[in-house]
């Protein structure tokens, strides 16, 4: 029998009729194993077949309502041809497994389903839904609590909501967590000049050119707040 990682690769390679073939094989064997419904539907998106490969994954996801790989393919695909409600309604329906689940047992899968999250928080945030955004950082958070990008955008979407000593809370204990990390003190210093603190912005980008002394974007911002304060 030849195996999922087999086929995997020659999608990868972009061998389509060889992984097809492949894939055909192994249903006529084990027609009812969602791997290789997931399979056939990740190739068919990559043939631009999208009809065919919503239908194999939602296959893939009748056979076992578990399957990640099939509900994060196919929520994807939904939210690329704007069925976005749906998108988030399947993708959700995968997802009670990881929460039922500790955090943490699986940590490849807890990162995928955070990106989701935050690709769904991103595009509620587009759409200035800020606290539907802010839940779904928070659920990307708890499943990858290492990621300094989630926590950036989350205190964006407090500051929206016009929660800014939140958002400036955020940030600095970020900060404080991983002083090197310049992106973080880069936001903060935008969220205090948004707040007219431009002292505050300051010193945040001048401890930028500390690390690094070529910063592009520090020195951007200290040239346009220096030429435009009052000789």
């Amino acid at each position: 029998m030849i195996s999922v990682q087999e086929i995997q690769k020659n999608i990868q390679h972009k061998r389509f009729a060889e992984a097809e073939k492949q894939i055909e094989d192994a249903i006529l064997v084990e027609p009812d194993n969602a791997d290789y419904y997931y399979m056939r539907g990740l190739l068919r998106s990559y043939q631009g077949r999208l009809v065919d490969s919503i239908e194999d994954l939602r296959h893939a996801l009748a056979l076992d309502p578990k399957h990640t790989d099939s509900a994060v393919c196919l929520s994807v695909i939904l939210n690329d041809i704007g069925r976005y409600d749906e998108a988030k309604k399947i993708f959700e329906q995968a997802n009670q497994s990881v929460f039922l689940k500790q955090v943490g047992d699986d940590i490849q899968i807890d990162r995928r389903f955070s990106v989701k999250h935050f690709e769904l928080g991103d595009l509620y945030f587009r759409y200035r839904r800020y606290d539907e955004a802010i839940e779904e950082y928070n659920k990307a958070i708890l499943l990858d609590p290492q990621s300094t990008d989630i926590r950036v955008k989350r205190s964006k979407a407090f500051a929206k909501k016009g929660f800014v000593t939140r958002a400036i809370q955020e940030l600095q204990q970020l900060k404080n967590e991983r002083p090197s990390d310049l992106t973080v003190r880069i936001q903060l210093g935008l969220l205090h000049y948004s707040q007219n603190n431009v002292l505050d912005a300051e010193l945040e980008w001048e401890s930028v050119l500390e690390f690094d002394p070529v910063h592009r974007e520090a020195s951007a911002y200290l040239d346009l707040i220096r030429s435009i304060q009052p000789k």
